[in-house]
């Protein structure tokens, strides 16, 4: 008995604006059919515009990537070149400082 009471509590409890929810329940039902398909070019622009939102931020977040990836990669040369001299010092060899240059050498093997 308490499960019907409960059931009928909830089906007839008032709403926000004084209606019972089984009147609301039926009356999604029967707007449904003219509903749903009055909001499927609202929502076929929502994911469109879902989908133009996610390929530019794709885009974006890939340059940034390819950035951070170059900065990470010149940073660990630099570090690498920084523990071979530290090494070299230690051990009492001399090295020279690493050269800066714009274009990888030619050496000579390359050349012929």
């Amino acid at each position: 008995m308490a499960l019907l009471e409960t059931v009928g509590e909830v089906l007839f409890e008032k709403t926000v604006f004084g209606i019972p929810n089984i009147v609301v329940g039926v009356a999604a039902i029967v707007a449904a059919p003219v509903v749903v398909p009055a909001l499927r070019p609202v929502t076929k622009a929502i994911v469109k515009g879902g989908i133009i939102a996610a390929d530019r931020t794709k885009a974006t977040l890939g340059s940034v990537v390819e950035r951070t990836k170059g900065a990470f990669s010149e940073a660990g040369e630099r570090w690498s070149d920084l523990i071979a001299e530290a090494r070299a010092e230690v051990h009492g060899a001399t090295v020279a400082p690493p050269r800066q240059t714009l274009a990888p050498e030619v050496t000579e093997a390359q050349a012929t």
